[in-house]
């Protein structure tokens, strides 16, 4: 699959656009069956005199006047009177003319095209009289016939059409010379040809030029987003297919695990009961026990007593989101002897007050961050309640140090399989179901459970 669509964006590339040598070729194909919006003849370009088509004709000639003549001959256009003593002969005679309306032979305006003081000799006459002066005779910028569509040429296009170039662009028009014809055709007609051929018209001033078309720069089009937008949404789906996959192999797991739980659970209520019943028939018969036997008992009842609890503990586990058995009130500093005294260790008590708590869970909590602190901490191990007439925090501290303070990260590394990971994260899912929270601080280190709780109402 990846080397499909690898191959699919290198052909995509390399067929963005043909060779270079055989663009102008391949774009006039493609012009040649679109109908052009102006026709020009060449052979009527041809016909006239090469100086009506420079755009220099059009300003005075500096070069090849003296200044004085080029004044003398604007003030008598201008006033018909003054003297034309540094004027050439033909252009007095010109001058003259223009002045009292007297038209002049025809082989005088084919050897004097252009006037001293810029356009065509032609143009400058018609602008005092409209007749008597040659239509041929006009500049290019000057005509309305049929060569009007070249007028509007920049200099520049002008200048490349002289020195014989076929494709001249003339702002949003393009010119292309075909079969004794200038066609023009629009951009909406060439520009959609041009862009199928993968280039397009590059900015004015632009320092690079990577092919020519006449005298104008082109560049390739840019690449086009599309291939980049689908390897894109490929890699968005292929992500969140993974991610979905992920989150259906945690819930399988999940599950796997919360049916072998529920599978043991199941079964130990046999045998569980079993051993009951043992229990009592002992406990009837208990004076007829020797003494040893009479201690033993006492430990078998107590083991059986908590497999039970274990055992309806782990059912309501199972079954809901949180924990649905009732409250229990309990006396914080009778229920802290008994867990001071498993762990053998210090505990300190703000207000011995009355709880109503789950002593089961809350136990296995407790005692789950005592153990983890004879374990893996070091002495002094101490623990401190205080309850604020809200939450009831219990603080368990060692002296030891933690190589970072993140309890995240001790419960993802309980997932592998680590005896402290896996029992804090027991202790973090009981107090969650519980309504609490599992806090981390240090150094010195120190797990706080943080329960609500209220104060169990006094019996009267």
């Amino acid at each position: 699959m990846k080397r499909l669509l690898i191959l699919w964006l290198l052909g995509h590339a390399a067929h963005a656009a043909p060779p270079v040598a055989a663009l102008a070729e391949a774009l006039a194909a493609r012009l040649l069956p679109v109908a052009p919006v102006a026709s020009v003849p060449l052979a009527a370009l041809q016909a006239l005199p090469e100086a009506l088509l420079q755009p220099r004709s059009l300003q005075p000639a500096w070069g090849d006047y003296p200044l004085m003549a080029l004044r003398q001959l604007a003030h008598y256009q201008q006033q018909c009177q003054g003297s034309l003593g540094a004027v050439p002969a033909a252009w007095q005679q010109f001058a003259r003319a223009y002045c009292r309306g007297q038209p002049l032979a025809a082989a005088w305006w084919v050897a004097h095209p252009v006037h001293p003081l810029g356009g065509s000799s032609a143009g400058v006459w018609r602008q005092r009289w409209p007749q008597g002066a040659p239509a041929a005779g006009l500049h290019l910028r000057e005509r309305s016939d049929a060569l009007a569509p070249l007028a509007a040429l920049p200099d520049d296009k002008l200048d490349a059409l002289l020195a014989g170039e076929r494709w001249l662009r003339q702002d949003d028009s393009l010119w292309w010379l075909h079969d004794g014809h200038w066609r023009q055709y629009r951009a909406v007609q060439w520009q959609p040809l041009l862009a199928e051929l993968g280039w397009q018209w590059a900015p004015e001033g632009s320092a690079v030029c990577q092919a020519r078309l006449g005298r104008d720069c082109l560049q390739p089009l840019p690449a086009s987003p599309w291939p980049w937008r689908l390897l894109a949404g490929l890699l968005v789906l292929a992500a969140a297919g993974s991610l979905l996959w992920l989150a259906w192999q945690r819930r399988r797991l999940e599950r796997e695990r919360r049916r072998a739980l529920q599978l043991l659970t199941h079964e130990l209520r046999t045998p569980i009961t079993g051993l009951a019943g043992v229990v009592e028939q002992l406990r009837s018969q208990f004076d007829l026990l020797p003494p040893a036997a009479q201690h033993s008992f006492g430990q078998l009842a107590g083991g059986v007593a908590r497999l039970r609890q274990l055992a309806e503990a782990s059912r309501h586990y199972l079954g809901a989101g949180h924990f649905a058995q009732a409250l229990q009130p309990v006396p914080l500093a009778d229920w802290l002897d008994g867990v001071a005294e498993r762990h053998q260790c210090h505990y300190c008590l703000q207000q011995d007050v009355t709880l109503l708590l789950t002593p089961y869970w809350l136990t296995l909590c407790l005692d789950n961050l005592l153990a983890n602190a004879r374990r893996h901490g070091r002495a002094p191990w101490r623990l401190h309640a205080a309850w604020d007439g809200r939450v009831l925090s219990l603080h368990v501290t060692d002296a030891g140090r933690l190589p970072h303070y993140r309890l995240h990260r001790l419960l993802r590394r309980g997932s592998a399989g680590d005896g402290m990971g896996l029992g804090l994260g027991i202790v973090a899912d009981a107090m969650r179901r519980m309504g609490g929270r599992l806090r981390l601080s240090g150094p010195p280190t120190t797990f706080t459970l943080c329960l609500p709780a209220r104060q169990a109402e006094s019996a009267p």
